[in-house]
This record gives structure tokens, C-alpha cells and sequence, in this order.
């Protein structure tokens, strides 16, 4: 009798054990991985659609030049979230090819998101994701750092038919992320992201 029962019973543990694992997913927003560099940042801003957050006062004596390639960088980060829940919400993964470094783990964390949820048919509807730079420091003519607020929408988990499994609630991570340019190539790409805080 327990024989016949444990596949049914590992199988819905596994089913629980899943959901839960998006939840967590959809508020890390990208895998955990410390930054080799000593780097800080800080500041405020926040916008949906994204907006860029002026230069604090204090600091105008940056040359013009600096702050044409921050207004870049930022908008650029901008850039790679958007496509990175476009490819979410569409399952494809190609998207993510132009958007990380090869070498990204967040790349490899989103490719494993995107096989698990069409592995199981399900579709995330209305994730969005939204910034609030709060520092932005070039420390090379090939790498970036940002500090952000990274805040996620509400959104549905469905299945293919429509549906509906769960809602996931927003949250909100204070993360840095490092912006490398390869060699060879003109698109600035994600090559790290850590997340420093979880906030309410």
C-alpha cells in the first residue's frame, strides 16, 4: 500500500518544492555571485517605464564625457532588463545571448528558468522588472559598476492552457551589477550581478 502511494506523494512534493523555487527566483531577479572587485555606490531613483537619475550635485566636476557614458551605462542596464523579461515571459532563450557575457552566470541561471518552465508548461504573465540607480562608477574603459534597486512586479504563473497556478507577489533587492564591454564587441553586456540586500 505505501509502495503504490510514494510516486504520487514525491511527485507533489516536487511540485511544491518547484513553485516555491520561482517564488524565490522572481525576487533574486539573477544569481547570487560576489563581485571580485571592491566597488560602492550611492544615490536614488526609481521609474517605470526607466528613467536616469541626474548626478549628485556634489560631484560636477565630472567631465562632461563621464557623464555621457554613465547616462549610457544606465540606460543600457535599463536596455537588458527589458529584454531579459521579454525573454522570460516568451521562453526564449536567445534573447539572452545578446543581453550577458558568455561567461555570465546569470546567464546559465536564466537558461536553467526558462528549460524549467517549459519542462513543466508554464508561462510567466506580466513580470516587469524596474531600476533605482544608485551609483554608477566606471572603473575602466571596458567595465561599469551600478548599484540599483531592483524592484519586480506582481505577476501570474499559468499553465500553456491558461490556467492559473499562483501569483507571485513584488519585491525588492539592492543589487550591483557589473557592465563589461568584450573585447571586439561595441554592446555593453551583464557579466555579474550580486544582490547586497533583500528589502520590503
Amino acid at each position: 500500500m505505501w509502495r503504490t502511494r510514494q510516486p504520487e506523494w514525491l511527485a507533489q512534493r516536487r511540485s511544491r518544492l518547484f513553485f516555491a523555487g520561482i517564488a524565490v527566483a522572481a525576487l533574486m531577479l539573477v544569481v547570487i555571485f560576489a563581485l571580485t572587485t571592491r566597488m560602492a555606490g550611492s544615490g536614488e531613483s526609481n521609474t517605470s517605464p526607466p528613467t536616469v537619475v541626474a548626478d549628485d550635485p556634489a560631484r560636477s566636476s565630472i567631465p562632461n564625457t563621464t557623464i555621457g557614458a554613465r547616462d549610457q551605462i544606465v540606460s543600457r542596464l535599463h536596455q537588458i532588463f527589458r529584454i531579459r523579461d521579454r525573454a522570460i515571459q516568451t521562453r526564449d532563450s536567445r534573447l539572452l545571448n545578446d543581453i550577458y557575457t558568455v561567461d555570465c552566470p546569470c546567464l546559465k541561471g536564466d537558461q536553467a528558468l526558462i528549460k524549467r518552465l517549459k519542462d513543466e508548461g508554464l508561462i510567466w504573465q506580466g513580470v516587469k522588472v524596474s531600476l533605482i540607480i544608485e551609483g554608477a562608477e566606471q572603473v575602466n574603459d571596458r567595465l561599469w559598476i551600478v548599484n540599483a534597486n531592483v524592484k519586480t512586479s506582481v505577476f501570474e504563473i499559468r499553465r500553456e492552457s491558461g490556467a492559473q497556478v499562483r501569483v507571485v507577489p513584488s519585491g525588492q533587492e539592492h543589487s550591483r551589477f557589473a557592465l563589461s564591454r568584450p573585447l571586439g564587441q561595441d554592446a555593453w553586456l551583464l557579466g555579474q550581478a550580486s544582490v547586497l540586500a533583500k528589502r520590503g
